[in-house]
């Protein structure tokens, strides 16, 4: 029986090693499953030990410290296979920020959908191509074998599914994945779009809306957080 009633929530959560031993704090970008006021479950790019003693911030949350009590098979997501780690907090939270958790956003600002279609960018002088995966009303994760760095500003051409205009879209790059040589990890990188213009805005907005209300009676996959 739990002592604390367990909420399902997908939350972007941000997971540090704590434990001696490590020559300095190692954050890991999650996203959890499920929580509630004694502890949660969280998806980690790693497998930790059990015992492991953690700082977790959820949300933006202030960091809760805690520890690695179980650590299951991979997962696959679209970014690759996530370890589920269960997490017991050193002392429960409150129930005030349980309820604001419950009541926070899904792990996305904006929905996000599943749709794939062919994607140039361009950053300085050189251009390449990559395939969008996954699409929402503020950017775009796009699978490449050769990702812009974090930070840098790229121009994105692409047409959208249903339409026969394409669109030039300036983007920041906010984040990558595939660095380490892993098969089973998707390598690309999360496109932040930068000063949409209204009729860009709306075309994009309209393509989301209308997939997401397609998938909305669908179960729900685990797709790249944004960050």
């Amino acid at each position: 029986m739990r002592r604390h009633l367990r909420f399902t929530r997908y939350l972007p959560a941000q997971c540090t090693v704590l434990s001696a031993g490590q020559p300095q704090p190692r954050p890991l970008d999650g996203i959890t499953r499920n929580v509630n006021a004694g502890g949660l479950e969280i998806l980690l790019p790693e497998a930790l030990p059990v015992k492991t003693l953690v700082s977790v911030q959820i949300a933006g949350s202030a960091p809760l410290r805690g520890h690695i009590v179980s650590v299951d098979k991979a997962v696959t997501t679209v970014l690759g296979k996530r370890f589920p780690h269960g997490l017991a907090f050193e002392k429960p939270v409150d129930a005030s920020l349980v309820r604001r958790w419950v009541s926070h956003p899904q792990s996305r600002r904006t929905p996000r959908a599943r749709i794939q279609f062919e994607v140039e960018f361009k950053q300085a002088a050189t251009t390449a191509r990559g395939t969008c995966l996954n699409l929402c009303k503020g950017g775009m994760f796009i699978a490449t074998e050769r990702p812009v760095a974090p930070g840098k500003e790229v121009v994105l051409r692409f047409t959208l599914p249903g339409r026969s205009d394409p669109l030039s879209v300036r983007a920041q790059v906010s984040w990558i994945s595939g660095e380490k040589q892993d098969p089973t990890v998707v390598k690309g990188m999360g496109a932040r779009f930068l000063d949409l213009d209204p009729s860009m805005a709306s075309a994009i907005g309209t393509l989301v809306d209308k997939l997401c209300a397609e998938a909305a009676s669908q179960p729900s996959e685990l797709l790249p957080p944004s960050r």
